[in-house]
């Protein structure tokens, strides 16, 4: 299966729409109402309005911690910044990111290397593909909490 993941800049409380491979739209992720308190949550609802995960970003000095729930599972995901790139580790499955996490072209793979997802960037939108459809939310938050790590698109040295 094959998902889309761009960004929405309206006005509304929306991040990203998640569009299938017709161009339908299936998913929102959006923070919740205003408040202190949920300034580090998301949420991913389907069509309906109905809450299918959450997102929530621990606030740790020097690395980035998401926790991603949905349903009765959750998993965290831990990123650290290196001089090489961003190491990423999930905690709670046995699922390993190979690839750029940084440039957004990564794969998140099980133990034995079979594929859970291919992300893809292009220019104003990422490619998801999900081999298998119970993997869905789970990828959709994990591509999610990729794309919310800021990064720049073209280093550049600096004279001082």
């Amino acid at each position: 299966m094959t998902l889309y993941l761009r960004r929405d800049v309206s006005a509304d409380n929306r991040c990203f729409v998640v569009s299938d491979s017709l161009g339908a739209e299936k998913y929102y992720v959006s923070t919740p109402a205003a408040g202190l308190l949920t300034r580090s949550k998301l949420v991913i609802t389907d069509m309906s309005g109905s809450e299918a995960a959450k997102i929530r970003r621990i606030p740790l000095v020097g690395i980035a911690a998401y926790v991603l729930r949905f349903g009765k599972r959750h998993v965290t995901l831990v990123t650290v910044p290196t001089p090489n790139g961003v190491s990423a580790y999930f905690y709670g499955s046995n699922w390993h990111i190979v690839g750029e996490l940084a440039a957004k072209n990564f794969s998140i793979i099980d133990v034995d290397k079979t594929l859970i997802l291919e992300h893809r960037r292009h220019a104003d939108y990422c490619e998801l593909n999900i081999p298998e459809s119970e993997n869905e939310l789970f990828c959709l938050a994990a591509s999610v909490c990729a794309n919310l790590i800021n990064t720049i698109d073209s280093p550049a040295l600096q004279a001082v």
